[in-house]
């Protein structure tokens, strides 16, 4: 998994997001480092998908 920074921010996947929450799951929500991914990866795709192209 990589997160690649370019110039207009994050760039992540869904995929990357789901895998997360799989992740997180198996680990019986014990991991805070892994709900802490989940939360900045969701601020991201939201921030993407809310960008505006002038």
């Amino acid at each position: 998994m990589k997160i690649i920074a370019n110039q207009d921010g994050i760039g992540t996947s869904k995929f990357d997001l789901y895998l997360y929450k799989v992740l997180y799951l198996l680990s019986f929500r014990k991991s805070k480092w892994l709900e802490k991914q989940i939360v900045q990866i969701a601020k991201d795709l939201e921030a993407i998908k809310n960008r505006k192209v002038f």
